[in-house]
């Protein structure tokens, strides 16, 4: 049996619950539907998420190791290291930009709040108009 094969019989579960999820009735809530989603996403794509994680980690170790004990750098596009000292030492310092961008992000939240309810009334107004 292929590895591919071997991937699609494992994970065909994960997204047969998928789809049964999403066509779940009403007192399942959208937003519960996607968070749910996103984790059996998580699940189906973990034979290739895993792999890259391992193979990430040792790449990290081998540039340590090299920048470390024998003082080589590695290039920019091939730094991680640099990258990920740059990505958690990354600050923004105007204090307006950072209230703009909570606020910014806070109206994405309502907003994906009102079409997940939207979602919700209408299929309760279908289930209402169809089941009478």
């Amino acid at each position: 049996m292929s590895m591919v094969s071997k991937i699609i019989y494992y994970e065909q579960p994960f997204v047969e619950n998928l789809v049964n999820t999403w066509l779940q009735p009403l007192p399942f809530p959208t937003i519960l539907k996607a968070l749910f989603s996103c984790v059996l996403a998580i699940l189906i794509l973990l034979p290739i998420i895993y792999p890259a994680v391992i193979f990430i980690w040792s790449y990290i170790e081998v540039q340590y190791i090299f920048e470390k004990h024998y003082s080589i750098t590695f290039p920019e596009k091939l730094d991680v290291l640099g990258y990920l000292q740059r990505l958690y030492a990354f600050r923004i310092t105007n204090e307006k930009y950072n209230i703009f961008l909570a606020l910014y992000l806070e109206r994405w939240r309502i907003l994906g709040t009102a079409i997940a309810s939207t979602i919700d009334y209408v299929r309760l107004a279908l289930c209402l108009l169809f089941n009478t």
